[in-house]
């Protein structure tokens, strides 16, 4: 599928998250809620995210709409890598 940008841009992933990883606490009381989490979603795609209650669904979304940042992995926008923005250029993201 291209789009207005060309094939290039249809071939890169709209999001796109490699390793990703959250973990909560430390020590004896932490609690991993993602390990390795790899996704891309395309842009025009649909994505459901399922798993029972305590999968991760909601840190995976919560990561993904720039509310969490993980623990481990790199999650990129349109190429661009969130972990390098600052708060105000995530508020525009």
């Amino acid at each position: 599928m291209a789009g207005a940008g060309g094939a290039g841009e249809a071939a890169m992933a709209l999001l796109e998250i490699r390793g990703v990883s959250k973990t909560f606490g430390a020590g004896d009381a932490a609690f991993v809620a993602l390990r390795g989490v790899d996704l891309d979603i395309r842009a025009g795609e649909f994505v459901a995210i399922l798993g029972a209650s305590g999968s991760g669904k909601s840190t995976c979304m919560n990561i993904l709409g720039c509310l969490d940042t993980p623990t481990a992995g790199h999650y990129h926008f349109r190429g661009v890598d969130v972990g390098r923005l600052d708060r105000d250029q995530l508020a525009l993201l």
